[in-house]
C-alpha cells in the first residue's frame, strides 16, 4: 500500500515536473510572478513587422522589453482595480466586441484569399515600377496648404515654370503655407499616386500631386535602378493580393449579413449619403502602409512589402 502510494506520488511529481518544463519552455519572462508567454512576444513582433527593424534579434528584444513594460503597467492597474472603472470596463467591452467580430470574419474568410501563381505573375507584370523597373528615388517635396482663394490649377501653373526658388517666392507672395523636405525612398515606400508620376519623370522634373490635406510639389533630384526579380517579389505580391482579397471578402460578408438583418434606427437618423472624394484626390498612403489592417475600410492603394502574413498565407 505504502509502496503504491510512493509510486503514485513519484509519478505525480514527474508529471508536474514535465508540465513545469513545458511551461518554462513556453515562457518568455516572469515579472513579479506574472508570466509573459513567448506567444505574446511573437504576436507583438508580427504586428511590428511593418517597421522593418534592422534585424530580427533586435526586433525580438524590443518586443520583449515592451511586453515587460506593459505587464508592469497591467499589474499596477489591476492592483488599483481599474478594471472596475466604468470607462475602463466600457473600453474592455468594446475591445472584446471587435475581437469577436474579427474572429467571425477570420473564420468565414479562412482559406479563400490565397492567390494562385497566375495572379501573382500578372500583378508582377502589370506593375513594373514596383518590380522589374523598380528604382530608388531622391526627391524634394514642397507640401502646400491651399486656401479658398487658390486652386490647384494655379499651383500647377506656378510649379510648371521649373524654377524652385521662384516658385517658393510665389508661395510667399500668395501667403500660402508650405513645408519642405528631401528624402530618398524605394518605389514601394512611396504613395502610389506619387510613384505613378515619378516613374515617368526625368531627373530635375517637377510634378504636382493632389492629396486630402493639400497639394505637394515634387522635384525628382535623381533616381537609380534597383529592380526586383519575379521570384524575389512573389512572397510580397502573395501577401498583398491575399490582404486585398480578404478586404473584399470581408465587405461581401458584411453586406450579406446586413441584407439578412432587421436593422431599426432608434433615436437617431440613418446613415448619411456617403460623400465621394474629388476625382483627383488621392489617399497619400505609402505602399508599405497601405494595408496595415486587414479590414480597414479604405481600399488598399498599394502593395505592403512588409505586411504580416495572415491566415491564408500561413495555412
Amino acid at each position: 500500500m505504502l509502496r503504491a502510494a510512493a509510486i503514485a506520488a513519484a509519478l505525480a511529481a514527474a508529471a508536474c515536473s514535465r508540465e513545469e518544463a513545458f511551461r518554462a519552455r513556453d515562457l518568455a519572462v516572469r515579472v513579479n510572478g506574472g508570466e509573459i508567454p513567448l506567444a505574446r512576444v511573437e504576436t507583438a513582433l508580427a504586428n511590428e513587422r511593418g517597421g522593418a527593424a534592422p534585424d530580427r534579434s533586435q526586433a525580438r528584444s524590443g518586443a520583449l522589453e515592451a511586453a515587460i513594460d506593459e505587464e508592469l503597467l497591467v499589474q499596477k492597474a489591476l492592483a488599483a482595480r481599474l478594471d472596475r472603472d466604468p470607462e475602463v470596463a466600457r473600453a474592455l467591452d468594446e475591445s472584446r466586441r471587435r475581437i469577436r467580430a474579427r474572429a467571425w470574419l477570420d473564420r468565414r474568410i479562412a482559406g479563400r484569399a490565397r492567390p494562385d501563381p497566375a495572379q501573382v505573375r500578372a500583378f508582377y507584370e502589370q506593375n513594373p515600377a514596383l518590380f522589374e523597373a523598380r528604382r530608388i528615388y531622391s526627391v524634394r517635396e514642397l507640401r502646400v496648404s491651399l486656401d479658398d482663394a487658390h486652386e490647384a490649377q494655379a499651383l500647377r501653373a506656378a510649379a510648371a515654370r521649373g524654377d524652385e526658388a521662384r516658385f517658393e517666392q510665389w508661395l510667399a507672395r500668395e501667403n500660402l503655407r508650405f513645408d519642405v523636405r528631401e528624402r530618398s525612398e524605394p518605389a514601394e515606400a512611396l504613395p502610389l499616386a506619387l510613384l505613378a508620376k515619378l516613374s515617368k519623370m526625368k531627373d530635375g522634373a517637377v510634378a504636382v500631386v493632389d492629396g486630402e490635406g493639400g497639394s505637394t510639389v515634387v522635384e525628382l533630384l535623381h533616381s537609380r535602378p534597383a529592380p526586383l526579380g519575379e521570384r524575389e517579389a512573389a512572397p510580397v505580391i502573395e501577401r498583398f493580393l491575399a490582404s486585398r482579397r480578404r478586404l473584399e471578402l470581408a465587405r461581401e460578408e458584411i453586406a450579406r449579413l446586413r441584407a439578412q438583418a432587421r436593422i431599426e434606427y432608434v433615436g437617431t437618423k440613418g446613415p448619411a449619403p456617403a460623400s465621394r472624394p474629388a476625382a483627383n484626390a488621392v489617399r497619400a498612403r505609402s505602399v508599405n502602409a497601405s494595408i496595415e489592417m486587414i479590414y480597414d475600410p479604405p481600399t488598399p492603394s498599394g502593395i505592403a512589402a512588409s505586411a504580416a502574413p495572415g491566415k491564408d498565407e500561413t495555412s
